[in-house]
């Protein structure tokens, strides 16, 4: 029996024929192609076809080259397969359909324009590659084109307002529980939305809701995991304070089976939050709890406040207990170590 989820590929329109026609004479060519046969072939000048070979790089392809012998195509970049996700998630309210890209702005962006749209709950939108890919305080997130899971699926809840904060820790949760189930590593949970993995980020969740104060009309919970990125692609600015799965474990890890395997254990936690309450999400958080008895500074508009970190309330709001003994809680923020 295979899958009935939809799945729609739309293709970047940003890959221009010149570019594409490079990599055809390379896929075509097992060994090295001169810069001048592909600047004839192209019609453009040598100039030009390194600039094109440049871009493709950035894309994800491994295309070696050498002086006065050319470029050899090592590896494309490996796509997920969505049939495979699809037929996995079979049965499951999340993964009821798919759009993928191999390239797009932002996954939330797009799922947020779907949702406004009336897209049904459990469509999820999927890139290997985000150009302006966000984090929460408008941070940006990057990630090397099929080397990461990118991906944004649309929540009808019908939750309170007050209430939608909490799916980020339900989704923090399932993604952490399919992490370890898959991976066989420790994950670790850092308030609000980060995934920790040997002390260092290796992925995160950004929610963005819709709707009345007494009722939400939908929510995208987008998601952000660094699964086979190589230390040397990594940020050089983030090389202190982020991994991969791959660097955490020294292996390649399916990334089509982790996607799907992360839909049906979010799928499972999401019915529970809608049946049962937020009991099992605070639960399982506070087990994950990273920055718990650690010393911590909370950004706030009148400076820094530090203190230790005494888990969260069943609002899911951080506590942090001062050197006074008095506790603050914090609905939202920047919370950093202590050092």
């Amino acid at each position: 029996m295979e899958s009935s989820a939809s799945i729609v590929f739309i293709e970047s329109q940003r890959m221009s024929p010149r570019k594409k026609t490079v990599i055809e004479i390379l896929r075509d060519n097992p060994g090295f192609v001169s810069g001048q046969a592909i600047s004839d072939s192209l019609g453009i000048s040598r100039n030009a076809v390194h600039k094109h070979v440049n871009s493709l790089r950035a894309r994800g392809f491994r295309i070696l080259g050498i002086s006065r012998r050319g470029y050899r195509l090592e590896e494309e970049p490996r796509r997920l397969v969505m049939p495979v996700v699809a037929k996995l998630t079979r049965g499951a309210t999340l993964g009821t359909s798919f759009r993928y890209y191999d390239e797009i702005e932002s996954t939330n962006a797009e799922a947020k324009r779907l949702a406004a749209d009336g897209a049904p709950e459990g469509t999820v939108v999927v890139a290997e590659s985000q150009l302006k890919g966000r984090g929460r305080l408008g941070r940006t997130w990057t990630s090397p084109p099929g080397k990461g899971l990118l991906f944004s699926v649309i929540l009808r809840p019908g939750l309170a307002m007050t209430d939608a904060h909490l799916l980020t820790l339900t989704t923090g949760d399932a993604v952490a529980e399919a992490i370890e189930a898959q991976v066989k590593i420790p994950v670790h949970l850092k308030w609000p939305n980060d995934l920790i993995v040997d002390n260092r980020k290796a992925g995160g969740i950004l929610l963005e809701v819709s709707g009345e104060q007494d009722r939400v009309d939908w929510v995208v919970a987008g998601i952000g995991i660094n699964v086979n990125v190589e230390f040397a692609e990594l940020p050089v600015t983030l090389r202190k304070t982020a991994t991969s799965l791959k660097i955490a474990t020294d292996k390649t890890v399916d990334r089509s089976v982790l996607l799907a395997r992360i839909l049906l254990t979010f799928d499972k936690a999401y019915r529970d939050c809608l049946a049962n309450g937020f009991e099992r999400t605070l639960r399982e958080f506070r087990e994950r709890d990273y920055l718990l008895h650690r010393s911590v500074s909370m950004q706030t508009r009148e400076g820094p406040v530090v203190g230790e970190a005494a888990g969260i309330d069943d609002r899911g709001a951080l506590l942090v207990a001062l050197p006074d003994r008095h506790v603050r809680r914090f609905h939202s923020g920047d919370v950093t170590l202590h050092h």
